[in-house]
């Protein structure tokens, strides 16, 4: 594989407070409406669900690990039994009633260009409906 970019990064200020913002990027449920290549998930066993991808109907298995005073939740992504930490949100406050959240993917070493382009645009894309999503809810 050349040098591409092997991390990427896309944020939206979200008009609602850190901690809801947090619960609802912890809620594997919740994950299961915005995110593309895990959609519609169903619970697995506590903790672990599996959502299907849009693109191609296959399956990927998604664990999270929350560390709240970091405002850090890691998604831990594959398959039932193996699982990576590839993508993280991260919620920072402005004040009371907003925050700022960032999602960060990194590049597997199996990941062709074209997949890794793909990523990169539905991050975009699923902070645009976690944005709406929140908002709606307000």
């Amino acid at each position: 594989m050349d040098s591409q970019t092997w991390a990427h990064q896309a944020s939206r200020r979200i008009e609602c407070s850190a901690k809801v913002v947090m619960d609802y990027m912890a809620d594997l449920d919740a994950l299961g409406r915005w995110s593309l290549g895990c959609f519609d998930t169903q619970t697995v066993e506590p903790g672990l669900v599996v959502g299907t991808s849009l693109f191609d109907g296959g399956q990927t298995h998604v664990s999270a690990e929350l560390l709240a005073e970091q405002g850090l939740i890691r998604y831990w992504v594959g398959s039932a039994t193996k699982r990576t930490p590839r993508i993280s949100a991260m919620v920072q406050a402005l004040d009371d009633d907003s925050c700022v959240l960032i999602m960060l993917a990194t590049r597997s070493a199996d990941m062709d260009e074209n997949r890794w382009l793909r990523l990169q645009r539905c991050h975009e894309t699923e902070l645009d409906l976690i944005q709406a999503q929140l908002h709606s809810a307000a």
